[in-house]
């Protein structure tokens, strides 16, 4: 095999190094949308209820727009729905749970009309009964501005034409405080680019809804701390027989190379109770791996050209005319 021949091996050979780490890359995009028409304040309540204890609350209705807004209030029940923390309504006719609240709930009002830019404070009464269970009572009160939507299965709810305020009661009593760190855990192991993705996954082991609040902690390999993440900085709950997943990029538009070690410490609940993780991973940004790779190129292709040259200098030697040899048996004196 010639030196060209060589040549056109160590050349395709380059190329094809290059194009295995040139030709990649992922991109994700999200789409977020929402709606126009009622609105509803607060979204969220929470409050603790003694057993046998009534207490009356308001949701404020606005109707921003410029037409009249009929709407019909609807109770009902809900529980966590996968790891994200979405809700899952249902009625309590449906699936009756140690956790329901919607058979507390009472209203006297069955339909309101809101004029344009009309606000009217809707009142709710909760009537927690003297056998309530203790722990945590979960339901939404849903104000519909399609009467059909009411009619619907509570696992087919229009939620485009319905707009709900949660409640989150805590009955006082036996309550059970207790959580586990199911997983923390990063998506990939090896970064080419210095935003990693963290998810902490937290269940909740009791009979009541927390928010787990604390911080992920970034060190390199020589312990000096790289980065502080804050985990639930939303103060999201987690309720009873679920888990929720809380996700971290750590992106701080600084460089970063080598191997970190994150550790995540949180608390939850009222008693303060803690829960620990930890995990490593690698960044390796990716211009860097194309330096090694062409430096490793580099190198392989000045060995080959040194094991050729090589051999053609062996091949010359070969070729070379030989000096005569002196006759046998004759001494020739200089």
């Amino acid at each position: 095999m010639g030196f060209d021949s060589h040549r056109k091996i160590l050349l395709s050979f380059a190329c094809f190094i290059a194009g295995v780490f040139l030709i990649s890359g992922t991109f994700l995009t999200k789409a977020a949308s929402g709606g126009q028409g009622l609105t509803i304040s607060p979204p969220i309540s929470e409050f603790t209820i003694k057993p046998g204890e009534s207490v009356t609350k308001d949701i404020k209705l606005t109707n921003p727009t410029d037409k009249v807004i009929t709407v019909t209030p609807k109770v009902m029940d809900f529980k966590a729905k996968g790891e994200s923390g979405e809700p899952a309504f249902y009625d309590a006719s449906v699936e009756d749970s140690r956790y329901s609240l919607s058979k507390w709930v009472t209203f006297t009002q069955t339909e309101i009309a809101l004029t344009p830019q009309q606000v009217v404070d809707f009142k709710y009464s909760i009537n927690a009964p003297s056998s309530a269970e203790p722990g945590g009572h979960y339901g939404v009160v849903f104000f519909a501005t399609d009467q059909s939507v009411l009619q619907e299965n509570s696992s087919n709810v229009t939620l485009n034409s319905m707009v709900g305020s949660l409640l989150l009661v805590k009955v006082p009593g036996d309550i059970t405080e207790n959580a586990a760190l199911d997983s923390f855990s990063a998506d990939q192991f090896i970064y080419l680019s210095g935003s990693p993705k963290i998810d902490t996954l937290v269940r909740n082991l009791g009979n009541i809804h927390f928010k787990p609040e604390g911080e992920i902690t970034i060190k390199n390999m020589l312990g000096s701390e790289s980065g502080k993440l804050t985990v639930n900085g939303e103060g999201g709950n987690v309720l009873p027989d679920s888990a929720r997943k809380f996700e971290n990029i750590w992106k701080d538009g600084k460089f970063h190379l080598g191997l970190y070690t994150a550790k995540v410490h949180l608390t939850y609940g009222g008693s303060g109770k803690t829960l620990d993780g930890s995990l490593t991973f690698i960044i390796i940004p990716w211009w860097i791996l194309i330096i090694k790779l062409v430096v490793l190129a580099a190198i392989i292709a000045l060995i080959i050209w040194l094991l050729i040259r090589r051999r053609r200098k062996k091949k010359a030697a070969k070729n070379m005319p030989q000096p005569p040899q002196n006759p046998p048996g004759k001494i020739i004196l200089r």
